[in-house]
């Protein structure tokens, strides 16, 4: 069924979608794409690359279940990320879940530190 899926993104589909998204050719737009639709190339990242397809035709981003912690709503809110980020990161989790949710959460703690004080 994977298969049927991974034909389903276009690369420049997807470029077009992430420039919709605010994402900047500049800034490194054809690594975030390259990451994206290399999820499809590990089996354990195989759910993230399934969001990938669904957020692409609906545009909604699925939800998962907590990996150690961390969930959709933590990397939406919390880290303030846009939907293909979150896909990543739920990548990330799902390929070696203890490294990159302390990865994430220190991502947190540094944003929290350089956060502006109110006057």
């Amino acid at each position: 069924m994977l298969n049927m899926i991974m034909e389903n993104i276009n690369r420049d589909q997807l470029r077009e979608r992430l420039i919709d998204e605010g994402y900047v050719p500049e800034f490194g737009l054809e690594h975030t794409i390259d990451n994206l639709l290399g999820l499809q190339n590990h089996e354990n990242t195989s759910a993230a690359y399934e969001m990938l397809v669904e957020w692409m035709k609906s545009g909604k981003l699925g939800k998962f279940e907590p990996i150690e912690g961390i969930d959709r709503n933590y990397l939406k809110n919390i880290l303030k990320m846009k939907d293909p980020a979150v896909i990543l990161a739920y990548g990330a989790l799902l390929y070696d879940p203890k490294r990159n949710a302390v990865l994430l959460k220190r991502e947190e703690k540094r944003r929290k530190q350089f956060k502006p004080s109110k006057v």
